[in-house]
């Protein structure tokens, strides 16, 4: 009867290991020089074992990404207020701060951020429609939301460091989220979690 959940912490067990050994060494020596005997060295496992879990090590920058990504939104649906929305983004960043380190090294066009940036852009489209589509359309605006934000986390992440995340949240708001509104979007009457307490 205990096999199965033996089972599942030897996998969740495996994982961790591997996702620890992805960061560090992307620290270390980037994302692209590192290979798949490097991961299985550094986590301390089989070289057959790592595609018992994925294959490639793409996928593994996904699964550590999409983790993080899952956490953070579930905070934010989770929150009240638009401050608290900021708050919990940035509480969940430094909670995983050398796993943001990792994400930020990455290209742009990696597949393990692109479900981010479209989960962000989804987020953003249940809350706010443009203000007026012929001068600043929505996927500007948002686009301009969702980057400012990513850069702003960059900058604190390398250079800024002394704020603290509620710093940060509040830095966020002022500087990008309420001069966006002010110039390009109108909160929806409801947003959808809204509706559902109803």
């Amino acid at each position: 009867m205990n096999q199965p959940k033996k089972m599942d912490r030897r996998i969740a067990r495996t994982r961790r290991a591997l996702k620890s050994a992805l960061i560090e060494l992307s620290l270390e020596k980037g994302y692209e020089q590192i290979s798949i005997r490097d991961l299985t060295h550094r986590a301390d496992i089989g070289y057959a074992t790592f595609f018992r879990h994925f294959r490639s090590k793409d996928e593994l920058a996904t699964y550590c990404m999409h983790a993080v990504i899952t956490e953070v939104f579930a905070a934010i649906e989770s929150a009240s207020t638009l401050e608290e929305e900021c708050l919990a983004v940035y509480e969940r960043l430094e909670k995983h701060r050398d796993l943001c380190f990792f994400g930020l090294a990455l290209p742009r066009n990696h597949p393990a951020l692109q479900p981010i940036l479209e989960e962000a852009l989804n987020w953003v489209s249940t809350i706010y429609m443009a203000r007026d589509e012929e001068s600043i359309p929505w996927e500007v605006a948002a686009n301009h939301l969702v980057n400012s934000t990513v850069e702003l986390v960059r900058w604190w992440l390398t250079d800024g460091q002394d704020y603290s995340s509620e710093q940060m949240a509040l830095m966020q708001n002022e500087l990008i989220i309420k001069v966006t509104e002010n110039v390009a979007l109108n909160r929806r009457m409801q947003t959808p979690r809204e509706a559902a307490l109803e």
